[in-house]
């Protein structure tokens, strides 16, 4: 953590979030009041891309970083002609842009959710009509990406409560394909999804959280893409990689491209290639 990011949190008024013990890496007061502040107050919502507090958990894609992703999705012509679609995922909340050669000025992390659809599309070759559950959402950025390209029956956002409200706010500037619904762990029921999607976060929990997810969701989901890490603490537990693919019926590992940590890796299932 910087010097910056630590004299912000000495400032910040947590009293309004109740002490209690953290779900998630992210789950950790500090981020989740950000969040709460955005969505209730326009001024901050218009530029919480560059709070430093929130760029610990999100919006912290360099601009290198999104030179590998431009590269990797360069091939795809017919998701990067729609590339003005995706980038207005960047109207909304400041974040930091770059120039990209051929598609101009965009944030680096909406090309990683681009390179994500990317993977969607070779994987699994469509998300139409699908039911689809994505663990841990940000503020919204990769069900908007989806819905720019696809057209998906339902999507079921899952987060805590602050970072859904704030998805929520994001999410409402657009008009999207998919009927949204927004659940916190316990409020989401067991069901069938046609696609699960995580982008770390679900790596990101501990063990007994990660339990509630395999039940409810990923044991039920015809088709999987997880983002892995292993990032997590001791006491979190978290399952590794190699137990997990012993767990889903049908996954597989492939290699997190461009590679952001060590042990990174995309977990897989259900797959049409």
């Amino acid at each position: 953590m910087n010097n910056l990011v630590k004299k912000i949190l000495k400032k910040i008024d947590l009293s309004s979030v109740p002490s209690r013990i953290s779900t998630s890496l992210s789950d950790n007061q500090a981020y989740p009041q950000i969040c709460i502040q955005a969505s209730n107050d326009y001024r901050l919502f218009n530029n919480f891309r560059r709070n430093p507090i929130y760029n610990q958990i999100l919006e912290h894609v360099s601009r290198e970083e999104g030179n590998e992703y431009l590269r990797l999705i360069s091939n795809e012509s017919d998701i990067l002609a729609g590339i003005n679609k995706f980038k207005s995922n960047d109207d909304y909340g400041n974040p930091r842009m770059y120039e990209y050669p051929n598609i101009g000025m965009i944030a680096p992390s909406t090309l990683r959710y681009i390179k994500v659809l990317a993977d969607l599309k070779r994987l699994f070759q469509t998300a139409d009509n699908l039911n689809i559950c994505e663990i841990g959402v940000g503020y919204g950025g990769q069900c908007r990406v989806i819905n720019a390209y696809y057209k998906p029956a339902t999507y079921c956002l899952v987060d805590i409560e602050p970072a859904l409200s704030l998805a929520q706010i994001f999410l409402d500037n657009y008009i999207l394909h998919s009927v949204l619904t927004y659940n916190t762990m316990n409020k989401l029921g067991q069901r069938d999804y046609d696609l699960v999607i995580s982008n770390y976060a679900f790596t990101e929990l501990p063990r007994t959280i990660q339990d509630i997810y395999l039940n409810k969701v990923i044991f039920n989901s015809k088709r999987g893409y997880i983002t892995y890490n292993e990032i997590t603490p001791q006491e979190f537990n978290s399952y590794k990689s190699d137990e997990l693919i012993k767990m889903i019926p049908g996954s597989k590992i492939l290699k997190e491209e461009p590679l952001t940590h060590p042990k990174n890796c995309i977990i897989v299932w259900g797959v049409n290639v």
